[in-house]
């Protein structure tokens, strides 16, 4: 009986493959999506600190 146990086991869970990317492109896309996403991160903060009342950044 333990031998049907094992047979009927999954297979464990891998970590995902990049959709057959190759690293250069990973990159690549990397670089291609860093600024949009830190222009929205920066009004976020920007919308934050107008929402505080501290229009201004205090920091040096």
């Amino acid at each position: 009986m333990p031998a049907a146990a094992s047979s009927t086991r999954k297979a464990e869970p891998t970590a995902p493959r990049p959709a057959g990317r190759s690293p250069q492109e990973l990159d690549e896309l990397a670089r291609a999506l860093y600024d949009p996403i830190a222009r929205l991160l920066r009004a976020e903060l920007r919308a934050d600190r107008e929402r505080l009342g501290r229009v201004r950044d205090s920091r040096p």
